[in-house]
């Protein structure tokens, strides 16, 4: 479970202003004071179904679910076992309609490298199917690469000031 103590509310952030360039793929390098997302907003509840929470105790790490049974994230993320929230809002408290699913199997990219995070990216399989519903759905993965200068959103749990 995640060790919160105190009184917080720790909602998911949304980022659209957030422009495109030529990577297929972007994610962030754990850097020291990495727990905010400058420029953030709360996101509407409901708004980003396919972003999935992995309980790793003390570590925020996020996740996208790709199909029923499949979540993408990073590599950096990685542990043996995993609990995939899904449906989740505000992290700090069961809301009541979240699926709590545990991995079957993590598979980080054979190449990941720890040091410069190069193949940062990890795939997650669910030890059994999510129930896809309006809190629940899977992303959308693009055919090709985005056009530079498009609008992209970007989400996670975080602080937004510094």
């Amino acid at each position: 479970n995640l060790a919160v103590s105190g009184n917080y509310k720790i909602d998911l952030i949304c980022l659209t202003d957030f422009k495109s360039f030529h990577f297929s793929l972007s994610v962030a390098v754990p850097i020291e004071d990495d727990d905010k997302i400058v420029g953030g907003y709360t996101c509407q509840k409901n708004s980003v179904p396919y972003q999935v929470f992995l309980n790793l105790g003390y570590l925020f790490c996020g996740g996208s679910l790709i199909n029923p049974q499949w979540v993408v994230s990073a590599a950096h993320c990685y542990r043996p076992q995993i609990q995939v929230h899904l449906g989740d809002h505000n992290i700090a408290i069961v809301e009541g309609d979240e699926q709590f699913i545990n991995s079957a199997k993590v598979i980080r990219h054979p190449r990941y490298n720890e040091q410069n995070f190069d193949n940062d990216i990890m795939l997650i399989k669910l030890s059994s199917p999510a129930t896809l519903n309006s809190r629940v759905s899977t992303i959308s993965l693009p055919k090709s690469c985005a056009d530079v200068d498009t609008q992209c959103l970007i989400s996670g749990w975080g602080n937004t000031w510094s």
